[in-house]
């Protein structure tokens, strides 16, 4: 045998121990397990609204509260999130209004979506645009209950930067 046949026989020699190791590595011969699916979280649900505000330039903060509703409808699911789709409203004690709502929940329950959110009932504030809130939904059957938080920063005619921060508490 010559020199470069020897380099050719260990190289293949090394390899086929390698390749056996790399294939027990595989699956044990199971199939992979589902994810735990979303929760049913279609509905119509009653909604309060926390809205704090934070004047950047001297700290001053207040606190309103907002009544409402939020509805939401699943859509398609992917591995163990679901999508949400639907609209937040304002019914009283903020200025009323609606806004679209995009989001998903994953298979414990985690949720995030973004919405927009109410203007303070005092002061030329707007309201938060593009909120990306997350939190957690709780419950089970028709029972279910949303918790989630959301902060941005606005900027209020002749006050400057402001930052709100949303407290949602939903349930149906």
């Amino acid at each position: 045998m010559n020199r470069d046949s020897t380099k050719r026989i260990s190289g293949f020699a090394l390899a086929i121990p390698l390749a056996l190791g790399l294939s027990a590595c595989g699956g044990d011969g199971e199939s992979p397990t589902s994810a735990t699916p979303s929760p049913d979280v279609a509905g119509r649900y009653s909604l309060t609204w926390t809205l704090q505000v934070l004047r950047k330039s001297d700290g001053f903060q207040k606190q309103f509260t907002c009544y409402g509703a939020m509805t939401l409808s699943a859509g398609t699911a992917s591995g163990s999130t679901t999508a949400l789709g639907g609209f937040a409203t304002v019914t009283s004690s903020c200025p009323p209004e609606s806004y679209e709502l995009q989001g998903s929940i994953g298979s414990g329950g985690v949720i995030e979506f973004t919405t927009n959110g109410p203007k303070p009932p005092e002061g030329p504030c707007p309201g938060g645009k593009n909120v990306r809130f997350s939190g957690q939904m709780t419950g089970s059957g028709t029972s279910r209950f949303v918790s989630a938080r959301g902060a941005t920063g606005v900027t209020c005619p002749g006050f400057g930067e402001h930052e709100l921060t949303y407290l949602i508490s939903a349930s149906k």
